[in-house]
């Protein structure tokens, strides 16, 4: 039977139209919406005064000082998790108590993702401003964020022979095919000064950049067929290397696309106006927390602007550690905020490494 929300049923005087009871409960919502409006902006307000009073523990004469004193400092982040984490009162007397502690936790969760965007950003004046969303500033202060890194320590460096003089110039070490010959000179598309050396297998690939005898290396990372090549992962992490660009290459014979990695010894950052990038990824490994689960990690990397591309499960790093790890590939969207989500991962993602900010190239 058709429903009309707008007829007067049964015939009863002053019996009002469901339409008409929706619509005010509507305006009602509305009204409360214009609170909440209000209310948001008093909280912003006191998160301003929060990161204030972080900022007045330290001197912020150099724009360094807050990612070395507080974002990047070994203790600060154990404290900030803390000091960011509030319980939810409880209102056992309201109709819908579970409901409401799920909203102020929401809530909590909002103020953090505020915090981390303040401390980012709490220095950004005394970087030199120029034209355009991606440029020397921007890259100057993702450098002076990830610039101390964590490094592979020295029981975990793999068992190789002695270091070799390092090259002059950018040189690429690959193991030689048609398709990898098409990933090199992509890359070599966007670098300057480029020369190859090749290897026999992968792993003398990896060493060869490792022991600097190679500026950078090439790897396959996944196809169209078999998705994540997790045996290279593994050798990425064996060598403690990073992801500086990727390009896809499509074999004519197959029609199976290969996405190719050019890999560097440590993150490094482009400079996305000056190349034809496709597009531009940031990928990370991380290790969720009770209190930090996924949903709240990829919540917080949507509130910064950035899509999920992908997300894989792998093998722990530690192995008497059986917490889930994941791989995350997040596609930067407009106004995409990396300084922000960098500074979240640090101070509450516990089991956050790393593995590349990269655009991708488009093959020659």
């Amino acid at each position: 039977m058709r429903f009309e929300w707008d007829e007067y049923r049964g015939g009863q005087s002053g019996y009002m139209a469901v339409g008409e009871k929706l619509r005010i409960a509507d305006a009602n919502l509305d009204r409360l919406d214009m609170r909440l409006a209000d209310l948001s902006e008093m909280r912003y307000a006191i998160i301003r005064e929060k990161v204030l009073a972080l900022l007045s523990a330290i001197s912020i004469e150099y724009p360094m000082d807050v990612f070395d004193r507080l974002v990047r400092e070994e203790r600060f982040p154990e404290t900030f998790r803390a000091l960011s984490a509030r319980q939810p009162r409880t209102f056992d007397e309201a109709i819908c108590a579970e409901d409401v502690a799920r909203v102020l936790s929401a809530a909590n969760d909002e103020e953090r993702l505020l915090l981390c965007r303040e401390l980012a950003h709490a220095c950004d004046r005394l970087y030199l401003v120029s034209a355009g969303e991606y440029n020397d500033r921007w890259v100057r202060q993702l450098m002076d964020l990830i610039r101390e890194d964590e490094r592979m320590d020295d029981n975990g460096e793999p068992d190789l022979e002695a270091r070799t003089p390092r090259p002059v110039g950018e040189r690429i070490a690959y193991l030689r095919n048609t398709y990898t010959d098409l990933a090199y000179e992509t890359f070599s598309s966007v670098l300057s000064h480029t020369s190859s050396t090749y290897y026999s297998d992968f792993p003398g690939v990896c060493e060869a950049l490792y022991y600097e005898r190679a500026t950078a290396c090439i790897l396959p990372m996944e196809n169209s067929t078999d998705g994540k090549l997790l045996r290279f992962y593994s050798l990425m992490t064996k060598y403690d290397l990073r992801i500086a660009y990727i390009t896809q290459i499509t074999a004519w014979d197959t029609d199976v696309t290969t996405r190719y990695a050019l890999l560097r010894r440590a993150v490094s950052v482009p400079h996305p106006d000056k190349l034809d990038a496709v597009a531009l990824f940031f990928e990370c490994r991380i290790m969720p927390e009770e209190d930090m689960p996924l949903y709240r990690i990829l919540a917080a990397a949507d509130a910064y602007h950035f899509s999920l591309s992908r997300i894989d499960t792998v093998p722990s790093p530690y192995e008497d550690d059986d917490r889930t790890t994941y791989d995350l590939i997040l596609r930067a969207e407009d106004g995409a905020d990396f300084v922000s989500l960098l500074t979240y991962f640090y101070l509450l993602v516990q089991g956050f490494t790393l593995l590349g900010i990269y655009p991708e190239i488009a093959s020659t």
